[in-house]
This record gives C-alpha cells, sequence and structure tokens, in this order.
C-alpha cells in the first residue's frame, strides 16, 4: 500500500536476508548508489528477481540493443513518469 504521497514503502537494509544484501552490493558497484528502487522491489523479491534477469539481460551484454540507447529510454521514461524511484 502506497503512503499518503503515493509512495510505496521501501524494505529496511536492516531486514534484508543475505541474498539480498548481496544483490544490494552488486546494485551499488554496477548501477547507482541510491537504493530506492532496489529498497521498494525488495519487498517483493519475486519481482525483483525478474527485474535483475531483465537488467543482466540488458546492460550485460545478452541484449541485441546498446545498453546506452537503453539508459536513454529508460531515463526519458522515468521523466515521463514523474518517477522519484
Amino acid at each position: 500500500m502506497a503512503n499518503p504521497r503515493g509512495l510505496l514503502p521501501k524494505a529496511k537494509r536492516d531486514d534484508l536476508d543475505e541474498r539480498l544484501e548481496r544483490m544490494l552490493d552488486r546494485w551499488y558497484a554496477n548501477a547507482y548508489r541510491d537504493d530506492n528502487l532496489f529498497l521498494t522491489m525488495a519487498r517483493r523479491p519475486g519481482l525483483l528477481d525478474a527485474t535483475w534477469g531483465f537488467i543482466r539481460y540488458i546492460y550485460g551484454g545478452g541484449s541485441s540493443i546498446e545498453p546506452e540507447l537503453f539508459e536513454l529510454v529508460r531515463v526519458r521514461l522515468a521523466w515521463n513518469n514523474r518517477c522519484v524511484h
């Protein structure tokens, strides 16, 4: 359930299990120091796992779309949707 501002609550870092802690460390090392998106999805580990696989596919070289182009699309979508995560 969203808070009064319409934002989804984040998982607490202290509540992450060992696997999620390792994933968050990789998130920091390979993506962003901002953990809003990760901790929001960590409340639903199945969603996080699915998204993680997609991210690995796009940024890990499996996709025929260049990671730089995908990043531009991601930023544009976030801007258009006023995404705070």
